[in-house]
């Protein structure tokens, strides 16, 4: 199911039809047994309710973007979901983060750009692009000690996991 969820940040005025629309998409995914990708910013708490409420654990997702706190990720984590890490992580000010990061089992991380914002150190200021995605990667395999090859397999292989997808080794 493409990108869903609540957005307390920018959409102030429609917190009702977001969470009908929540709920809609919740019930779709599990009916058609695709995974959720949700946006949740400054929402994590009605995030966390309504997919609970919903027996979320019955589909897959993943929380795209993440930058909420250790909690919030073990709740996530709880029903199922995967974390899927940006380059909010790179940002100078992302300490809290980064320490909740580390304790993110590695069989659950995905890695994105999202594209065209969120730009990691080093191009910090400039549009964000896929390719970008080298330095996120690269930034969490330091930040987790990991070998970059490695985290790359792993993260793939998570992708593939989620997505019920039979892995293909040539396409990396």
């Amino acid at each position: 199911m493409g990108e869903t969820g609540l957005d307390y940040f920018y959409q102030k005025k429609n917190f009702e039809d977001q969470i009908k629309l929540f709920y809609k998409h919740i019930y779709l995914s599990k009916k058609l047994n695709k995974p959720l990708i949700i946006h949740s910013r400054n929402a994590n708490q009605d995030t966390i309710k309504i997919l609970q409420s919903e027996k979320s654990e019955k589909c897959r997702g993943v929380l795209h973007s993440f930058n909420y706190d250790f909690k919030t990720a073990s709740k996530l984590l709880d029903m199922g979901f995967y974390i899927s890490l940006s380059g909010i992580f790179t940002f100078k000010n992302s300490e809290k983060l980064r320490s909740v990061i580390k304790k993110i089992p590695l069989n659950r991380i995905l890695l994105e750009t999202d594209s065209p914002y969120l730009t990691p150190f080093p191009h910090r200021g400039k549009e964000n692009q896929p390719s970008y995605i080298y330095y996120i990667a690269k930034y969490l395999s330091n930040l987790i000690k990991i070998d970059l090859e490695e985290l790359s397999a792993i993260t793939s292989k998570n992708f593939f996991k989620l997505f019920n997808l039979k892995e293909n080794k040539s396409i990396f």
